[in-house]
């Protein structure tokens, strides 16, 4: 039997999608806090059960019978670390021999950025808990840009923040390829891995690909924070919202750097699609 912990979010439900093309689903056990939302998924003959990071007491039944499981990362910073410990114990609990976890590339306890430091606590809980595991570290997915590009674009510019850091968009398809072929024990690594899209693009190379695709001209302006705040916030966008996306974006662009893996395709048998596929998307909405 395999596991999965947030099996009702966008990532869960793309993970049971690979899944039933590589196990039958009455091997698939699918939790999530209210199993209810899950009936279309409980109707394809997989298990569903109730396990909520909150109540501890739901998650070693939750994943009784399982001998792998994914566990999905939340995303209430400030009370994660707790919330993963928990499910870890009830793995442990449940006699789960391999837990696969998504984390974040650059993950470190001592990290100065909260949501790092979590996936680097949450990591080392693993590592304590004396099962064998998988931490899968997941650059940011690609879909971020479709927010990104949109909001930055202004006339046949992207302001784009001060800093040359490459990173390697990740789809979140390959992100959940990945998950399901580490769930099934495809990929033979243990411990972190980087779970990366094809290539490391600046925002300058994002500028450049935009443009290619889109026939437009467009080239990158790069810009203090608080410039590329104020235009934006002109376009019409709420300020916190504004202020939020770039802040991201900037961090991104000052900080997180990172080279291309080949995980995916360890663990899916197929290569990461570039964000030309995402880039596409904007053109043709």
């Amino acid at each position: 039997m395999y596991a999965l912990t947030g099996a009702n979010g966008q990532l869960g439900r793309l993970v049971i999608k690979n899944l039933l093309t590589l196990v039958p689903a009455n091997q698939i056990v699918a939790t999530t806090r209210d199993p209810q939302k899950l009936a279309d998924i409980e109707a394809l003959g997989i298990v569903v059960r109730r396990a909520d990071f909150s109540d501890p007491a739901t998650l070693s039944e939750a994943f009784a019978g399982a001998t792998r499981l994914l566990i999905i990362s939340t995303d209430t910073i400030g009370q994660r670390v707790e919330q993963h410990k928990a499910a870890i114990e009830g793995a442990v609990a449940a006699g789960v021999n391999h837990i696969v976890y998504t984390s974040a590339v650059h993950a470190d306890p001592n990290a100065a950025h909260p949501i790092l430091a979590e996936h680097g606590l949450t990591e080392a809980a693993l590592a304590a808990s004396g099962v064998q595991w998988t931490a899968l570290r997941n650059s940011f997915y690609a879909e971020v840009l479709k927010d990104l590009v949109g909001l930055l674009l202004v006339n046949d510019q992207l302001l784009i923040p001060e800093g040359s850091a490459a990173h390697t968009w990740v789809t979140r398809e390959d992100c959940a390829r990945a998950a399901a072929g580490a769930l099934l024990g495809k990929l033979t690594a243990t411990g972190p891995v980087d779970v990366t899209g094809p290539e490391a693009l600046r925002f300058a190379d994002l500028a450049e690909r935009y443009s290619r695709i889109s026939g437009q001209s467009v080239t990158a302006q790069a810009l203090p924070d608080n410039e590329i705040i104020a235009q934006v916030v002109a376009k019409g966008v709420p300020a916190e919202a504004a202020g939020f996306l770039i802040g991201l974006a900037s961090w991104i662009a000052r900080e997180m750097v990172t080279t291309p893996t080949d995980i995916v395709e360890q663990a899916s048998g197929v290569k990461p699609s570039p964000v030309d596929v995402v880039l596409r998307t904007l053109v043709t909405a």
